[in-house]
């Protein structure tokens, strides 16, 4: 294989690679009492999400070596790792009922099964084959966006909480805006209800371009600032608004519309047909084809 090509298939994979250590630094600065560096690292593991299926599509370099790298990084960037700041932050604080008893051990509950929500979206999407794949729809959030969702509402609490030393630039909101304590006894809820929409079948249309000149230069405007402010981690006053209301807005839909109700994902688990298949020897596979495809006896 000549270098060239060895280049162009490394430049993605790469970039995956280099998610996966912005998941780890992002588990570090959790354990250390550092989370809103841990959640702007979070905020960068979604961007590079981005960029590395940019680069593998603009260099003709998508390969299943790339795309089982991503679908790692994607379970500990936005599965355990937003499952971790939470669970670390919550049972750290002496103000909040989670570092000991039962409350304790409900948020550990919570967290949990938030990670097994990511790491079952991300397997079932994993088993599907290409002509099962929709192009322009999700069944279930993705993992990317729900991390992120985590991640930001997280740095927007934790910028107007009194607690907290101070970060992220001027407070947009102003300074009389503080985070209740309330808010952190109820945030397992979201983080639980976040699991869920991973592991549902709920339609989500994927973001993307559309046919209106106008509207597209507004969302490429819109994740130009997201990219700018989540990169230099200031502002996750601009930042947090975009994917939230796009998820609202989707969750109503997916209600609402008949035509989203209508769609269904592929099914899970093989039928009888595929069972029969794989219950027998990998040497009878043959004789099973050929037997399906003599006519019906009259």
């Amino acid at each position: 294989m000549s270098v060239s090509r060895v280049l162009r298939y490394l430049a993605p994979n790469l970039i995956t690679l280099s998610s996966m250590i912005f998941g780890l630094v992002s588990l570090w600065s959790a354990h250390v009492g550092n989370p809103a560096l841990a959640a702007w690292l979070i905020i960068y593991a979604v961007l590079t999400d981005r960029i590395d299926g940019l680069v593998a599509r603009a260099l003709k370099a998508t390969s299943e070596l790339g795309m089982q790298l991503d679908s790692f990084a994607d379970f500990l960037n936005f599965g355990v790792a937003p499952a971790f700041l939470v669970l670390t932050y919550l049972s750290g604080r002496p103000d909040l009922p989670y570092h000991d008893g039962t409350a304790h051990t409900l948020l550990f509950v919570v967290c949990g099964g938030y990670m097994l929500c990511a790491v079952f979206r991300l397997a079932r999407y994993n088993v599907l084959s290409d002509d099962q794949i929709p192009t322009k729809m999700f069944f279930g959030f993705p993992t990317t966006l729900t991390g992120g969702l985590v991640a930001i509402w997280m740095l927007l609490l934790l910028k107007y909480d009194p607690t907290s030393e101070p970060f992220g630039g001027a407070k947009l909101f102003g300074d009389q805006l503080h985070t209740p304590l309330w808010v952190w006894k109820y945030f397992p809820i979201p983080l639980a209800i976040g699991g869920y929409l991973m592991a549902s079948r709920l339609p989500i249309p994927k973001v993307g371009m559309t046919k209106n000149k106008l509207v597209s230069a507004g969302l490429l405007t819109l994740v130009a600032i997201g990219y700018v402010c989540g990169f230099a981690m200031h502002y996750p006053e601009i930042c947090f608004w975009m994917p939230t209301v796009w998820s609202i807005m989707f969750l109503i839909w997916g209600q609402a519309s008949a035509k989203a109700r209508a769609m269904y994902p592929p099914p899970l688990f093989p039928k009888k047909h595929d069972e029969r298949k794989l219950e027998r020897p990998q040497e009878d596979l043959e004789d099973i084809v050929l037997d399906e495809a003599q006519p019906p006896k009259t």
